[in-house]
């Protein structure tokens, strides 16, 4: 077993000890010295710029939604107060990914790559021939991208609190989203002012597609709310052996609910019953009477993104009306 490398940083001790100012090709830049003992004792030290730290988090927001205050890049980044307030966020930074829950980040190629006292200079291009979007889009019919929708931010409705908004996000390409169409896809629903969905899926851009554009909506779901899949599966395996012994009035019961259940589907059609993200756990929606809002739109336009294969793109679209809140998305060239 090679006792120089980390598996696993949670029994490593990292911290940043200082940070240089340097030169080289006759740009200045600010090398962080970062010293770690992993977890076999073996002690060395690093040294990585900023831009490094920012490769990082943008490659974990992307593979894993990681939730972290990333400091925002600065045009005084020489600056005395500003390397130093980077120091200490930079700190937090690897002390977040340190005790972060999930062995799946902490164990991750990037993080033990970012780390590893062989990687010279830390990016995130992790494959050799760069490619672009237009690249690709001249020589294929179509274009693959993964994206994820992190998060929303500061969603507003006449007359409701921010905290009392359920939400959530539908999308489509080349043309708005229609909730219930086949190509539409629709995240989880989360309740709160800043909703983490953690959704990672594949779109595909057909290179004669005239718009080549992603449309997103924020809708409101006003319903009752029942979070957590296993105790309502059990609940509704509870209530499926009770309608069992009562199927003749349960089937009447059925037939009854579909026909409220079109009535209300037609009343609102984003209405739907139970949606479930992979990352996020199952949400039960109560649709008997509920209200949907749509919060707002917003739209982003791939040919006028550098997307490419070797690192994601992040991207904050503000949603219309003006001061309906905004969605963080991110980007990778498949």
């Amino acid at each position: 077993m090679d006792t120089t490398t980390i598996s696993d940083i949670r029994n490593s001790k990292i911290s940043i000890s200082l940070a240089e100012n340097r030169e080289q090709f006759g740009k200045k830049f600010t090398e962080y010295i970062i010293d770690i003992t992993n977890s076999n004792g073996h002690e060395y030290t690093i040294a990585r710029r900023f831009s490094e730290f920012h490769s990082l988090y943008e490659l974990l927001v992307h593979n894993y939604q990681i939730q972290f205050p990333f400091p925002p890049k600065k045009l005084n980044k020489l600056s005395v107060n500003i390397i130093e307030i980077r120091k200490k966020a930079l700190q937090e930074f690897l002390k977040f990914l340190v005790i972060h829950p999930s062995a799946s980040v902490r164990k991750s190629d990037d993080v033990i790559r970012f780390l590893d006292e062989n990687t010279a200079s830390f990016n995130n291009k992790l494959i050799k021939e760069k490619l672009t979007f237009d690249e690709v889009n001249q020589k294929k019919k179509s274009v693959k991208l993964e994206l994820s929708i992190v998060e929303g931010k500061e969603f507003k409705l006449q007359k409701k609190s921010m905290w009392d908004i359920v939400s959530y996000c539908i999308f489509d390409v080349g043309h708005e989203p229609i909730d219930g169409q086949k190509s539409t896809k629709k995240t989880s629903i989360i309740a709160g002012p800043y909703p983490r969905w953690c959704y990672k899926t594949k779109v595909t851009i057909k290179s004669n597609e005239q718009h080549k554009t992603l449309y997103f909506k924020v809708f409101n779901q006003e319903s009752t709310l029942s979070i957590g899949g296993n105790n309502n599966n059990n609940n509704n395996n509870n209530n499926n052996n009770n309608n069992n012994n009562n199927n003749n009035n349960n089937n009447n019961n059925n037939n009854n609910n579909n026909n409220n259940n079109n009535n209300n589907n037609n009343k609102n059609k984003n209405g739907s019953g139970t949606f479930d993200d992979n990352n996020s756990g199952s949400v039960t929606i109560n649709t008997k009477d509920c209200k949907v809002d749509l919060i707002g739109s917003c739209s982003v336009d791939i040919d006028k993104l550098q997307i490419t294969n070797q690192s994601p793109t992040l991207h904050v679209l503000h949603l219309e009306p003006e001061g309906s809140g905004e969605i963080l998305i991110s980007l990778l060239l498949l």
